[in-house]
């Protein structure tokens, strides 16, 4: 079960990531036409590109540590077995990263409930609005993180052990 809601967590970041990729790289090829080509400025197509790129920022971490290629310090991890390194990693994340992302929740849902109470939007005038569903990305990303790591603690069993790694594959199964 936790396996299977894993892998849909991250086929679900993997296309959203790869939707966003695909409208910051059609608005920046636009923006560019538009100025240089004929001259005209579209604000409106900027935000989009802006929202894009900020919401594939933060996706890309929960996306990282779907795919267990998010940054270590390979300094000390290079001469430790497997099994201690999954051991670190639990204990990492349990200690460190779902207190972190839990107090980013906490911290940035004030924030979030005012951008959501104004409807905020872009802060140039004439431009994009939907600002506050950007901002909706941030405790997205971080109750995504909290459950990944609860995941990976709850396969921890068999995490722990010296087990092959579950990776998940481009066709979407284990590898």
């Amino acid at each position: 079960m936790s396996y299977q809601l894993g892998l849909f967590i991250h086929l679900l970041v993997e296309k959203l990531c790869l939707y966003l990729v695909a409208v910051l790289v059609m608005c920046e090829v636009a923006i560019v036409l538009l100025r240089y080509v004929y001259g005209i400025g579209f604000l409106q197509l900027q935000d989009l590109a802006l929202y894009s790129f900020s919401i594939l920022v933060v996706l890309s971490i929960v996306y990282g540590f779907g795919r267990n290629e998010h940054v270590r310090v390979d300094v000390f991890r290079e001469s430790q077995g497997r099994r201690l390194k999954r051991q670190i990693d639990a204990v990492a994340i349990i200690l460190l990263m779902i207190p972190y992302f839990a107090l980013t929740l906490y911290w940035v849902w004030p924030d979030i409930t005012y951008a959501w109470k104004i409807t905020e939007g872009s802060r140039e005038t004439g431009g994009l609005p939907g600002l506050f569903l950007v901002k909706t990305a941030l405790p997205f990303v971080c109750i995504l993180m909290i459950a990944q790591g609860i995941i990976v603690l709850i396969r921890a069993g068999r995490y722990l052990q010296d087990e092959p790694d579950i990776a998940v594959s481009k066709t979407g199964g284990e590898a």
